[in-house]
C-alpha cells in the first residue's frame, strides 16, 4: 500500500514511491502528493479516491466511504484525514504518526532516533506494499528536501 510518516518533532513529512495493485507492483515512481489551494495532501490507499477526500470537510458523512487516508499540511500544520466509523475527521497531528501498511515499521524507526526520511526506507526493508524513492517534504520550509 504505502508508508508516510509525520515527524513532528522536526516538521517533516516522508512517503515512498510505490504504487501496487493487490500484490502487483504497478510502478515505484508513482506519485502520493496533490497540492491544491495551498494544502499539500500525502495519501495511502486507493489512487481514486484521492480527489474525494480532499473535497470532504471535518464531519462529512460521504454516502460512498473514500478507501483512502491522508497527511494533509495547511498553513504550517500537519493534519491526519481519515474516517471514523462514517464521518470525515479531520484531526491536528500533535505528535509523530504513521500510516499505510508500514507505518507502523517507519513509527519503530523513528522511536529509535532515525529521521522521517531513515524511517520510510526502514519501512521498505519490510513492507511489500512500500517501495521506490523516498520523498521528503519540511513543513516549515514549505517544499521537498
Amino acid at each position: 500500500m504505502t508508508t508516510i510518516v509525520y515527524d513532528h518533532k522536526n516538521k517533516q513529512v516522508a512517503l515512498d514511491s510505490r504504487i501496487t495493485a493487490g500484490n502487483l507492483i504497478v510502478t515505484d515512481e508513482g506519485s502520493k502528493h496533490t497540492e491544491k489551494d495551498g494544502e499539500h495532501w500525502f495519501f495511502c490507499g486507493e489512487t481514486s479516491d484521492y480527489d474525494q477526500l480532499i473535497e470532504l470537510a471535518h464531519n462529512d458523512k460521504p454516502e460512498v466511504l473514500p478507501d483512502c487516508s491522508a497527511i494533509m499540511v495547511k498553513g504550517g500544520v500537519a493534519w491526519l484525514v481519515a474516517f471514523n466509523g462514517e464521518y470525515c475527521s479531520h484531526s491536528k497531528m500533535q505528535a509523530s504518526r504513521g500510516i499505510g501498511s508500514g507505518g507502523e515499521f517507519a513509527m519503530c524507526a523513528l522511536d529509535f532516533g532515525k529521521t522521517a526520511k531513515e524511517a520510510v526506507e526502514y519501512a521498505i526493508t519490510r513492507d511489500s506494499g512500500t517501495g521506490g524513492k523516498v520523498h521528503v517534504y519540511d513543513i516549515d520550509k514549505g517544499e521537498f528536501v
